[in-house]
């Protein structure tokens, strides 16, 4: 049944939809983590919200940061290692067990070379989304779920996972981020009960 879902998704998604604008943005936008800047960037928001946000918001960062810490641990030290499945794009020899073989790899890439269920950058941004959206009280909190969307769409258009890696992160992930999200939602609810139940000194 896998392999009937990964087939013609992973070929559509990777051979027929590839274009050089697509070639040119999917390996940087996967790849964002590994940029200095751009880790700097997160890390001054992130410390700027807890430094100034109110409890709210520092409750949120930190649910963040364990939500995101937790995914990524147990999707590579769980997950990957109870399921031995190969990349796509992983080639040890001509007759390397393969469930879509494709030779297609963006000009410039190299295929990872841990196992593939999960995608942890699909586990991790749906974690991260995850987070946000149960924090958010806004509409345009379902923005978030676009993180996600494009960064497993990448993995897949690069040929790093299959599509049902990508999906997996993503329930995996979301479990993940909503259930540190209700944790600390929970104790700012119990925080304010306290606080009202506090007797009145005037």
């Amino acid at each position: 049944m896998v392999r009937l879902i990964d087939g013609p998704f992973f070929r559509i998604l990777n051979r027929e939809a590839a274009t050089p604008l697509l070639d040119w943005f999917m390996p940087r936008v996967t790849n964002l983590h590994h940029q200095a800047w751009f880790l700097i960037l997160v890390a001054a928001v992130l410390t700027v919200g807890f430094l100034l946000g109110g409890t709210r918001t520092r409750v949120w960062i930190v649910c963040l940061i364990a939500a995101v810490s937790c995914s990524d641990a147990f999707a590579s030290h769980v997950v990957k290692r109870m399921i031995p499945r190969d990349r796509p794009c992983y080639r040890s020899s001509a007759t390397a067990p393969m469930h879509v073989r494709t030779d297609r790899l963006v000009a410039g890439t190299h295929c990872p070379g841990s196992r593939s269920f999960p995608s942890n950058h699909a586990t991790n941004m749906m974690a991260v989304a995850a987070v946000c959206i149960r924090f958010g009280k806004t509409r345009k909190k379902w923005l978030w779920l676009l993180l996600p969307l494009v960064i497993g769409y990448s993995r897949v258009y690069l040929g790093f996972h299959y599509p049902t890696d990508v999906v997996g992160g993503w329930l995996l992930g979301g479990c993940i981020g909503w259930l540190s999200a209700e944790v600390g939602l929970r104790w700012l609810t119990r925080r304010d009960a306290r606080k009202l139940a506090l007797p009145s000194h005037t």
